[in-house]
């Protein structure tokens, strides 16, 4: 594999194209890491006087000029442009100014808390008690963040008063709840206690409750679990977000009796629970909750046995890579992954696997794909051939993906049959997917040097020719040419591939991915003899783009010449309601 110690500006559809660095499975393209350019961070760089501008925006009376200006400094913060604290004076005047706007006030306070002027605490929760519940539930659960003391005065005084209406009240909970108040507890915790109350007013004080305190609440957790009198099912739901940190024996025993409730938002609100104590506490009823008709509690069953796997617990567990949800049967998938380097499990994870993928439901061939893909499980291959027609189209794709993973030689003859048929169909018209199929297709056919495929290659090589989207494919079969001759030279392939990194026809314009992989190709290649006209595209192409920084690296392998480091990419400034010329900052009336 070739390497480069070359740095690149962020290029989406190749950070698209490597695999991610989280623990999903993802069906990804050599291409995009062989070879690797590392990202590096962008310089941020900004020379125009943003602030200066904006500074002028908020002064004027205007109310438009104010909130639009306020806006854009909260979103230009997290965007990195510096320095813009400076403005909090102006955004509390205008935050404090009888006169304001509502609208221009929240934009100013919603600046304030993403600047995270602490400064400026006190003069946002005196705007929120002075300018309506609207303002408050923005201020306030920043104050909560910030643990401001004063604001848990107010919000003592809160609970006091038979008057406070509710959303205050709730505000008050749930800022007594973030900053876990001791001395708040029996007041919040009477409220949820009482069943005269509204329901959303006491499931709000259970949860605060349970949030200040990790014991002591389990005596009136078991009496709202067992008394029937009144709304039951709320009580109970209380009782779960009364222990929602506590793990005592009394606790378990309760948060288990809640684990098997027939009301799923308590059952898995209870089963979570019990898993962050002990997951060995939810195994006795995790098979059972795995087959709930709640995708929350059928989680909750999974984590209970990926947490604590056993080859008896994996039949049930994979399962669920069959799962109508999503994310549930991703989670399962990536875990199996991980669960297959003990040897006590590999071998059912790996049946249990492929009878799913013999299975007809999609869901389950397309994430048994990706798991057996991922273990390199070579008895999967013959069956991915057969899914290779399937009309569902992430299990065509993934399907490519995993030949391409196994790379079995004797898969080549369907591989290359399909790489035909769908290219002679394409030149009548464009099916979703089959871009992306196709460009695995090729990337197993450079990974297995399968010269047979090399017409069909070239036929991607030009920009016209193959009807619809193209880009992965026609990358992906100029990346595989690279490997069909690595190491030797060949003419007629060299000059096709220069011939795409020269073109800068306008119509259509040439991908600059088909450009970057023709670079690599004729590395791949030691084609010598093209280096020169390479570094002369050079002063063509961006600087710092994937294509430049490619191109660089070509012309050290091919001639030995040292060429000057692209630039670094610089964070581009954005684009705002109102921006500075270089020459000027003013605004006129």
């Amino acid at each position: 594999m070739l390497r480069c110690s070359l740095i690149w500006a962020a290029a989406p559809l190749l950070m698209f194209l490597a695999a991610t660095a989280n623990a999903e499975i993802v069906a990804d393209y050599l291409m995009g890491t062989d070879p690797e350019f590392p990202a590096p961070a962008l310089v941020k760089d900004f020379k125009r006087d943003f602030k200066g501008l904006w500074l002028q925006a908020l002064q004027r009376p205007e109310t438009d000029y104010q909130r639009m200006a306020a806006e854009t400094v909260a979103r230009a913060h997290e965007y990195g442009i510096p320095d813009l604290i400076e403005l909090a004076p102006t955004l509390e005047k205008i935050l404090t100014t009888s006169s304001s706007h509502p609208s221009a006030r929240f934009a100013a306070a919603r600046a304030l808390i993403i600047l995270e002027s602490h400064d400026s605490a006190a003069k946002l929760l005196e705007a929120g008690l002075s300018n309506g519940a609207d303002l408050r539930q923005l201020v306030e659960p920043a104050l909560a963040d910030w643990n401001y003391a004063p604001a848990q005065a107010v919000w003592m005084k809160r609970l006091e008063s038979p008057q406070t209406f509710p959303r205050d009240l709730m505000l008050a909970m749930r800022g007594l709840g973030k900053i876990r108040d001791t001395a708040a507890l029996p007041t919040i915790s009477k409220m949820a206690m009482d069943m005269l109350r509204p329901s959303h007013i006491r499931l709000e004080a259970a949860q605060a409750a349970g949030e200040i305190v990790d014991s002591g609440l389990e005596t009136d957790a078991d009496q709202l679990v067992h008394d029937r009198r009144v709304s039951p099912l709320i009580n109970r739901l209380c009782a779960v977000r009364f222990l929602s940190r506590h793990s005592s024996e009394q606790a378990r025993k309760l948060l288990i009796e809640l684990a098997t409730d027939q009301e799923p938002s308590l059952a898995a609100a209870a089963l979570q629970r019990l898993n962050e104590i002990d997951p060995e506490l939810v195994v006795p009823m995790a098979e059972q909750a795995m087959q709930s008709a709640d995708m929350h509690v059928r989680e909750a069953g999974a984590n209970a046995y990926i947490l604590r796997p056993s080859p008896d617990r994996i039949k049930p567990l994979a399962r669920l890579l069959d799962d109508d949800h999503p994310s549930l049967r991703k989670l399962v998938g990536e875990s199996l992954v991980k669960l297959d380097d003990n040897p006590q499990l590999s071998e059912v994870i790996r049946t249990e696997s492929m009878l799913l993928l013999a299975g007809d439901r999609w869901q389950g061939q397309e994430q048994a794909t990706l798991v057996l893909g991922m273990l390199d499980h070579k008895p999967a291959a013959d069956r991915l051939v057969e899914l290779l027609e399937s009309p569902r189209r992430d299990v065509m794709i993934a399907a490519a993906w995993g030949l391409r993973k196994l790379a079995e030689p004797h898969t080549i003859p369907a591989i290359v049959d399909k790489i035909r048929r769908q290219t002679l169909e394409r030149k009548d018209r464009d099916v979703p997917g089959f871009d992306e199929q196709v460009a695995h297709l090729f990337e197993a056919c450079g990974k297995l040097h399968v010269m047979d495929a090399e017409p069909l290659m070239m036929q991607y090589v030009p920009k016209e020719g193959i009807r619809g989207e193209r880009i992965l494919s026609r990358s992906a079969a100029i990346w595989a040419l690279g490997h069909l001759h690595a190491g030797t030279p060949n003419v007629s392939v060299g000059d096709a591939l220069i011939a795409r990194v020269l073109d800068d026809a306008d119509k259509p314009r040439e991908i600059p991915l088909v450009k970057q992989m023709s670079v690599v190709s004729l590395v791949r290649m030691n084609a010598v003899q093209y280096g020169r006209e390479l570094k002369s595209s050079i002063a063509l192409h961006t600087p710092a783009t994937p294509l430049d920084l490619a191109t660089r690296w070509a012309v050290r392998e091919l001639t030995g010449e040292e060429l000057p480091a692209s630039a670094l990419g610089r964070f581009p400034d954005g684009s705002w309601f109102l921006e500075p010329l270089e020459s000027s900052t003013s605004i006129k009336p």
